[in-house]
């Protein structure tokens, strides 16, 4: 996802790309184009970017293990500061390229957010009742005739002192 900078004047420009997710490495779970939506604001000095990011994903729910389609979306924002010679900067969010450089690749950053923006816990939905530990229905779909009990070790020193 390359911005060409060099062919818009100083000020404030919107631009969206799009880029197939497969383009991006992203294909595991990532479908589709990943969109970017980007807010730059150039001027002699530097290039500051306010990005955001859009994706579709399918996921498996830990729940009840039905897959779900679900959307991504995550921001960023980078300060490209012009300097003589490129440097590298310890700071993530401040780059220094040199003025002979004419675009800015931002493949790697919008792959590395659209990672980050992955839930860590995939659900269908925030009230999946998730599978029957016993016969493995899916509660979501049916009620199961099942009697669970949840028997935790950890309590049983205090169940005896209660039985005293």
């Amino acid at each position: 996802m390359m911005i060409r900078f060099v062919s818009y004047p100083d000020g404030v420009h919107y631009i969206e790309l799009n880029k197939p997710s497969k383009d991006l490495g992203l294909d595991k779970e990532v479908t589709g184009d990943v969109v970017l939506k980007c807010k730059m604001d150039k001027s002699f000095h530097q290039i500051y970017l306010d990005c955001k990011i859009e994706a579709n994903a399918k996921m498996v729910c830990d729940r009840c293990n039905d897959e779900f389609n679900g959307l991504l979306t995550n921001s960023f924002k980078i300060t490209y500061l012009f300097e003589k010679v490129e440097e590298v900067s310890d700071d993530l969010n401040i780059k220094y390229i040199s003025h002979e450089i004419d675009r800015i690749n931002l493949s790697k950053e919008v792959t590395e957010y659209c990672e980050l923006s992955l839930p860590m816990k995939k659900l269908c939905s925030e009230d999946c009742k998730g599978l029957c530990p016993k016969c493995g229905v899916n509660l979501n779909e049916k009620q199961c005739e099942c009697k669970v009990e949840i028997n935790d070790s950890i309590w049983e020193p205090l169940k005896k002192l209660k039985k005293q």
